[in-house]
C-alpha cells in the first residue's frame, strides 16, 4: 500500500474518532441544556460553516483535531454555560468525549467481524514437503500451500488434516488450498492403505505451528547455520515461536549468545545451534538471524454471524486493555524503548502504513486501539486536556463550591497547551528520525 493511501487512511481514522469524541461532548451538553456555540472538524482557520439549531457547524483547515465549543466553559455568568452547571453535570459533559472513544470499540469490533474481510487464521496447516510419486505430487500440491478445508470441513491443525485424510482412505477428496493469496480446489485420492512411504496416505508433511523461512541472507548467522528455504522454526531457546515477533524477542534477548532452534525439514525434526547478531552487527534491512519468515497461518475471507461476531469483538476489546496494561508495564520496566511506546501523528501515520499491510480487519482493530488509547490519554489530569478540566471541577466539589478563578484556570490551561505543543514537536522529531532510519514500529 502506498504511503499516500496510508496517510489518507490515517486521516480518515483520526477524523472519525475525533467526531466520536466531540459528539460525546455535544450530546451530553445538549441533554444538560448547555449552549453549544460551535462544533468544528479540524482546527481554525475556518474553511466553511453553517448555523443550525443555535450551533455553528464548521470545517477547518488543520485536519488533526476538532472541538465542541460550549458557552461559558470557565465563566458561570454566561447564560446556559457549562461553568454554570452543577459539578456532577460538568463532570459528565467533560468526560463524555473520552468515554465515547473508550466505549466506541464495543460497537466497532463486533461490526468488523460481521463484514466479509480477509482475516488472519493462525491455525492452518502449511505443507512443508511433498514426496515424489505420491498422490499429493500427482495432484500438483506444492510446498508452502496452506490447506484450509477437506471436503468442505475446515482444518485448524496438521492433526486435523491427517485425520480427515485417513477417514477417506481410497476415496477422492477435495482440498481447499491457499496459494500465493489465491484459493484453489484440488481433487486428490488418498491411498487405500498406509505404505512405507512417509507423509501419510497422500505423501505430505504439514505443520500448523511455527514460522516458515522464505529467505536466507548471504553470510548471515542463518546461512552459516545451514538454515534453508521452507524450514519451519518450531522453537527457539526451548520456547515455542508462532510469530516473527516471538522469534525476534528471543533473538534480541540472546544477542551474541548461542541458542538452539528446533526446525522441521522434509519430515525430519532437527536441532540447529545459532548465534543471533548483536544490534551493531546487523546490516540494514536484516534481522539478528538474517532470515525472513512468515507465520504458519494464512488469510481467509470470512464474515461471522452476529452471535459469533459479538463475543469475538468483546474478547478483542478485553485483549486490547490487557495489551495496553502489559505495554505500560514493559515501558516502565525498560523493556520497550520510549520512542517505540510514544508516537505523535507522524508516528501513528507510519504505524497505519505498517498495520494496513495486514488488511482491513487489522485496520479495524487498530482504529479500536487508537480510540481507546486516545480516550484514556485525554482523561489524564493534564492542563488543556479534558482530564485537566475535570481536576478543577473535582477541586471545586471538594471545596464545597468554591471555584478556582476563571482567569487562573485559563492561564493554567494555556501553559499546559504550550507544554503539549513542545511535547508534540519532540515526539514528531523522534517519529521523523525513526522514518529516516527506516525503523519499524512493529519489529
Amino acid at each position: 500500500m502506498s504511503v499516500f493511501i496510508s496517510i489518507l487512511i490515517f486521516i480518515a481514522i483520526l477524523t472519525f474518532l475525533i467526531v466520536i469524541h466531540e459528539l460525546g461532548h455535544f450530546i451530553t451538553a445538549k441533554m444538560a441544556k448547555i449552549k453549544v456555540e460551535e462544533f468544528g472538524l479540524g482546527l481554525p482557520p475556518r474553511i466553511w460553516g453553517f448555523d443550525r439549531g443555535g450551533t455553528k457547524w464548521s470545517i477547518n483547515w488543520i485536519p488533526l483535531g476538532g472541538f465542541c465549543k460550549m458557552a461559558g466553559e470557565e465563566d458561570p455568568s454566561i447564560p446556559d454555560s457549562l461553568a454554570g452547571k452543577k459539578p456532577k453535570v460538568r463532570l459528565l459533559v467533560l468526560s463524555a468525549g473520552s468515554l465515547a472513544m473508550i466505549l466506541f470499540p464495543l460497537w466497532l469490533l463486533p461490526l468488523a467481524y460481521m463484514l466479509p474481510l480477509d482475516r488472519y487464521v493462525e491455525h492452518a496447516p502449511r505443507i512443508t514437503n511433498v514426496y515424489e510419486g505420491s498422490p499429493a505430487a500427482n495432484a500438483s500440491l506444492q510446498i508452502n500451500d496452506i490447506v484450509l478445508s477437506v471436503d468442505g470441513k475446515q482444518v485448524y491443525t496438521s492433526d486435523d488434516l491427517y485425520t480427515a485424510i485417513d477417514s477417506k482412505a481410497g476415496q477422492e477428496i477435495k482440498l481447499l488450498i491457499s496459494r500465493n493469496s489465491s484459493y484453489l480446489n484440488v481433487n486428490i485420492a488418498p491411498l487405500a492403505t498406509e505404505t512405507s512411504q512417509p507423509g501419510g496416505l497422500v505423501g505430505i508433511e504439514a505443520h500448523n505451528k511455527g514460522i516458515l523461512i522464505y529467505n536466507v541472507s548471504e553470510n548471515s548467522p542463518a546461512a552459516n547455520a545451514s538454515l534453508q528455504l521452507n524450514d519451519v522454526i518450531l522453537t527457539a531457546d526451548r520456547t515455542k515461536v508462532d510469530t516473527s515477533r516471538d522469534l525476534n524477542k528471543i533473538t534480541n534477548e540472546n544477542a551474541g549468545q548461542e541458542i538452539i532452534l528446533v526446525i522441521a525439514r522434509a519430515g525430519k525434526i532437527l536441532e540447529v545451534p545459532i548465534v543471533p547478531r548483536i544490534k551493531e552487527d546487523i546490516p540494514a534491512g536484516q534481522g539478528a538471524l538474517g532470515i525472513q519468515a512468515t507465520p504458519g497461518g494464512t488469510y481467509i475471507n470470512k464474515a461471522y454471524a452476529s452471535w459469533e461476531a459479538i463475543p469475538r469483538g468483546l474478547s478483542d476489546y478485553g485483549a486490547i486493555f490487557i495489551g495496553i496494561k502489559d505495554s505500560f508495564g514493559m515501558l516502565f520496566a525498560g523493556e520497550v524503548p520510549a520512542d517505540k511506546a510514544v508516537a505523535g501523528p507522524i508516528g501513528i501515520a507510519q504505524l497505519t502504513n505498517e498495520v494496513s499491510a495486514g488488511g482491513p480487519a487489522d485496520l479495524f482493530e487498530f482504529a479500536a486501539l487508537i480510540s481507546i488509547i486516545l480516550g484514556i490519554m485525554n482523561l489524564l489530569p493534564l492542563p488543556a486536556l479534558d482530564g485537566g478540566r475535570l481536576v478543577f471541577v473535582i477541586i471545586e466539589a471538594i471545596r464545597k463550591g468554591k471555584r478556582v478563578s476563571a482567569k487562573t484556570e485559563s492561564k493554567i490551561h494555556l501553559v499546559g497547551f504550550i507544554l503539549l505543543l513542545v511535547l508534540f514537536v519532540v515526539i514528531s522529531y523522534n517519529d521523523i528520525v525513526r522514518i529516516i532510519r527506516h525503523e519499524s514500529f512493529l519489529k
